[in-house]
């Protein structure tokens, strides 16, 4: 058994929650739960974010690097007129 406390407000939002879904508030915490321990044990943040990180669709790897060179190339070129 586990007991836990919750503010007003997340009181407020489950019971709410169990009343529109027809549940009791045990089964929404077991669900709820469920679902946090499974994913947690999937997954690690990197390897959720991981398509994210890097190069991107630019394929340059360097671009925070190179930002300063990037960035005077293309004000020279569009003041040299």
């Amino acid at each position: 058994m586990l007991t836990t406390r919750l503010t007003s407000a997340e009181e407020k939002k489950l019971a709410e929650y169990c009343e529109q879904n027809g549940l009791s508030k045990s089964q929404v915490v077991k669900e709820a739960l469920a679902q946090y321990l499974t994913k947690k044990s999937e997954v690690s943040a990197y390897e959720t974010g991981q398509d994210l990180f890097g190069a991107a669709s630019s394929n340059e790897t360097d671009r925070s690097t190179t930002y300063k060179q990037r960035l005077r190339k293309m004000l020279n070129e569009k003041h040299s007129h």
